[in-house]
């Protein structure tokens, strides 16, 4: 297997904090070796070209090195509670406010925005619920992935065969496709969480960000956290994976279940406008 040299596993770690707000630890360094084999670098000269060019700036060096350094795992309906949650609150935000708006932040190869589609379509009861969702990661490739919307049946094996059958066509070459019902619910859009700028606008009602925290640097993690809040609308919700937590950005939440969390200051704030 290939292994990264201490120095060159330094050096990914810089350009990982840089780029992504990512930080790596020690027990990455095995993992980012079999990770460079499937993006087809086979040995040392290999990685040394790619941070080479990273370091000076070079765009798709910039985006291998990301699908290097990010962790996209994910699934259909990973904590099938906190779905349930997201969609029979967006149930009330129509009934208060005619639309409802939910955000899936770490994307990735789109199971999670998918399964929140479904769950709205289930819980509303209809085909077309007022409703929609922004998918974003800082992958552009697994966004493209995503954006196909097209699972081998190992992946679908997650869902019930009634889920299956309602929201994937038929299997071509051992693939499914997602309906055009769910998918149209759906934006894909690239977002680095640790930019400057988010090109997007609030507020949201049901905010998922899972799988996200536990990889950012501490002041990367509490600056997403705040910013976030600020693009919850009053009653929103904020979801992480049950293994995170909010640290210091606690007091800006109040918990409504596990891992479900609600906003409790002021509602959206125009204080990051200026940077949206």
């Amino acid at each position: 297997m290939l292994m990264l040299t201490s120095g060159q596993f330094d050096r990914t770690r810089k350009l990982a904090l840089r780029l992504a707000g990512i930080e790596l630890c020690d027990r990455h360094r095995e993992l980012l070796g079999s990770r460079s084999r499937r993006l087809g670098i086979r040995d040392a000269a290999g990685i040394e070209a790619l941070l080479g060019a990273a370091e000076e700036g070079d765009t798709q060096a910039n985006r291998q090195l990301i699908g290097l350094v990010t962790t996209n795992f994910t699934g259909f309906f990973r904590h099938p509670r906190h779905f349930d949650a997201a969609a029979e609150h967006a149930l009330r935000a129509v009934q208060h406010r005619a639309q409802a708006r939910l955000w899936s932040a770490a994307a990735a190869s789109g199971e999670e925005p998918y399964s929140i589609a479904m769950a709205l379509i289930e819980v509303f009861r209809c085909e077309d619920p007022p409703a929609t969702i922004l998918a974003t990661d800082i992958d552009a490739d697994a966004l493209a992935s995503a954006a196909r919307g097209e699972y081998g049946e190992r992946v679908l094996n997650a869902l019930e065969p009634e889920r299956r059958k309602r929201f994937f066509g038929e299997a071509i070459a051992g693939r499914r496709c997602i309906r055009p019902s769910v998918r149209r619910l759906v934006e894909f859009r690239a977002l680095n969480l640790a930019a400057v700028i988010w090109p997007i606008k609030g507020p949201f009602d049901v905010i998922f960000c899972r799988n996200v925290l536990m990889y950012l640097e501490a002041c990367h993690r509490y600056a997403v956290v705040e910013r976030l809040a600020s693009l919850l609308a009053p009653d929103g919700l904020l979801i992480l994976d049950p293994t995170e937590h909010l640290g210091k950005a606690g007091h800006l939440f109040t918990q409504a279940a596990d891992a479900v969390y609600r906003r409790r200051r002021a509602p959206y704030s125009a204080r990051y406008a200026s940077k949206i």
